[in-house]
């Protein structure tokens, strides 16, 4: 594999998940203050609603990375021209008439779940959401199509610009035109988005035409059989997200909605930070099952090992930053916001430690305990959902969310061990367990803290920051001693160009 390429790809996903986070850390501070938290939950609902849209998509996603890359492997660049033309039309009208199809019961399912005085600002965005999966989907077989020749890099480009390009347009609509400012702005950034990705794709591939006119049957048939399987897979993913949102809204308000979107996106932006580094390995195995299938256990080994020395340290660092962001996103420390960042924060982890065994089954098309996992979070989330909101009300339906997620990628990560016979030792890293007890100890010491500090004053918030420095200094001597940090930076500057 082209190692200083998979390591250029890794450090852009790392910038680009950093600048994707900073662009959304102004910009919920900004619409807190101008929509308010109500407001906040009521774009969150609408776009959970609408995300089933983009189940349609997911399946071909995975397939046109897959296959892109296997046909570059074998140097077969017209079929990769006419793959991506099939996908893309294939993708265009399926999502059109789902989204035809969905308008009405979106309207059914948000009548349902909100308030009426909340009622006509969600359907007045409702349309505008659609339009804007609509084009964020199509331009998401596009981005699959860059990943599959490993220009993860360019994709990366293309996301942090559409998240920039949505700040500032949300900076200057929504003071005028409130949630449907914020609609406006997402479908700018789709369009201008799908457009770059476009552009950049055309450059890699000459033979893709201005307009895509080609469409393959039996290359349709390749990607149709192995998609459907992960079509499964992202399908139970992607419910889960409108459930608990439509259930909490229910059981709690859109309040709560509303912190349970800010801790999410919170939470799902560190995860983002570890896992989608990560992912630029799914073409690289697509391509090593080629190639040299022997090497693929010892992918999954180092990625693994790489994952969990960053995923403790980093999960540990976003709990107990979490009162601070409170503070600065509602302008105090809000406990059920700290509360949904804890729950989700132990859900995550488990789903991160699962990704090298997830990305290596995408990678060599062995998905049938990925799904069994998934199926399992799909179903538990709407049962222990709905019991647990009906007696002990809206946070317990993000703690039965948060386990549901935790029991489905357990199932993955423990599933791979059984069937590719690894060791279970494999799972706690004896040279990471310095790491470990630091991170516990560092939270269990500072989250009581900083909960119970007032940061209404510069000297209160140079306490947080020393705070936080001790924090750091806590978790990073551990990491700097650790050999993987000697490894890693060896591996990093043996690659780059002199």
């Amino acid at each position: 594999m082209n190692r200083r390429q998979v390591l250029l790809n890794a450090a852009t996903t790392f910038a680009q998940v950093i600048g994707s986070a900073a662009t959304l850390f102004f910009l919920y501070r900004f619409l807190v203050r101008t929509i308010g938290v109500q407001g906040l939950g009521i774009w969150s609902l609408v776009l959970a609603t609408t995300s089933v849209v983009t189940l349609a998509n997911q399946g071909f996603s995975a397939s046109i990375v897959k296959f892109v890359a296997k046909y570059v492997a074998h140097q077969r660049i017209e079929e990769v021209s006419v793959l991506i033309q099939t996908t893309l039309i294939s993708i265009a009208l399926a999502i059109f008439a789902i989204s035809l199809a969905l308008y009405p019961c979106a309207r059914w399912l948000l009548a349902l779940v909100l308030p009426a005085g909340h009622l006509a600002d969600a359907l007045g965005i409702l349309p505008y959401a659609l339009a804007s999966l609509w084009i964020n989907v199509v331009g998401g077989t596009l981005l699959a199509g860059l990943a599959g020749h490993e220009l993860i890099t360019y994709r990366n480009y293309v996301v942090l610009g559409g998240s920039l390009l949505f700040l500032l347009m949300s900076f200057a609509l929504v003071p005028r035109y409130g949630l449907l400012g914020l609609a406006y702005s997402q479908i700018m950034q789709s369009g201008a988005s799908f457009l770059a990705t476009w552009f950049l794709l055309r450059r890699k591939i000459p033979q893709l035409p201005f307009l895509p006119r080609r469409w393959d049957r039996s290359l349709f048939r390749e990607m149709f059989s192995y998609g459907i399987q992960f079509q499964f897979i992202t399908a139970s993913q992607a419910l889960r997200e409108p459930v608990t949102k439509a259930l909490l809204t229910k059981f709690g308000g859109l309040a709560l909605t509303g912190f349970y979107d800010m801790a999410s996106r919170w939470v799902f932006t560190f995860r983002e930070l570890i896992v989608q580094a990560n992912l630029v390995l799914v073409p690289t195995v697509s391509g090593l099952k080629e190639r040299d299938p022997a090497s693929i256990p010892a992918v999954y080994r180092q990625s693994y090992r790489l994952i969990f020395f960053l995923a403790i340290p980093t999960f540990a660092f976003l709990l107990v930053a979490s009162p601070i962001v409170s503070f600065i996103w509602l302008g105090h420390s809000e406990p059920v916001f700290v509360l949904f960042v804890a729950l989700l924060a132990a859900g995550w982890f488990v789903n991160v430690l699962s990704n090298p065994a997830y990305v290596v089954n995408l990678g060599t098309g062995a998905l049938r305990w990925v799904s069994i996992g998934c199926a399992a979070t799909a179903l538990l989330n709407p049962i222990l959902g709905f019991i647990a909101g009906k007696y002990f009300g809206g946070e317990a339906v993000v703690a039965a969310s948060v386990f549901s997620l935790i029991v489905g990628y357990a199932i993955v990560l423990v599933s791979y061990h059984f069937e590719n016979r690894v060791s279970f030792d494999q799972l706690l890293p004896r040279d990471s367990i310095g790491i470990l007890v630091c991170s516990l100890a560092g939270a269990l010491i500072f989250l009581p803290y900083f909960s119970r500090t007032r940061m209404q004053s510069l000297f209160s918030l140079r306490l947080a920051s020393i705070g936080t420095l001790a924090l750091l200094t806590i978790v990073v001597i551990p990491m700097w001693v650790h050999p993987m940090r000697k490894r890693l930076i060896h591996w990093v500057f043996s690659r780059l160009p002199a």
